[in-house]
Formats: C-alpha cells, structure tokens, sequence
C-alpha cells in the first residue's frame, strides 16, 4: 500500500495522511481516534478513510505516535 502505482491518487496515499495524522498531533497534546478521522476526512474525502488505518500503523511502527488506550487516543513521540 505504500508504494504507489499509476491509479494511486497522492492525496490519497498513505504518506499524505501520514503526513497530515502528524501535523494534528504536533497542534495538540493527545488526538482522540475519532476526531483525528474527521480530520483527516474533512480534509482530504471520503476516499481517505481506506487507507487511515494504514497510516496509523506506519506512524506506530516508525516509533512516530503512541496509542493510549484508555482514552482511545494518540500521542505524539516527538520532543517539542
């Protein structure tokens, strides 16, 4: 999913997201799940929601962001 072919449309590929995913939480503290989806959807469509998940877990296994379980949010990693 992240590398993209010729029918992949760049605002809709996992790095834009990705990209956008880290310019919210780097505005806020912690990002709840759902607020950070309409976010991202308000911004870039509806066609954003498939590949959300994919960029959350790119983000989670670059060591980017954090999952709080508790408050079913994300924080970031990154030292401001």
């Amino acid at each position: 999913m992240i590398k993209p072919d010729r029918h992949t449309n760049p605002k809709f590929s996992i790095l834009n997201i990705s990209a956008l995913i880290l310019s919210e939480l780097n505005a806020f503290y912690s990002v709840q799940y759902d607020s950070l989806l309409q976010k991202v959807v308000d911004s870039l469509g509806e066609e954003a929601k498939i590949n959300f998940p994919y960029a959350l877990n790119f983000l989670y296994l670059l060591g980017k962001l954090n999952y709080e379980q508790t408050t079913d949010s994300f924080k970031s990693n990154e030292i401001k």
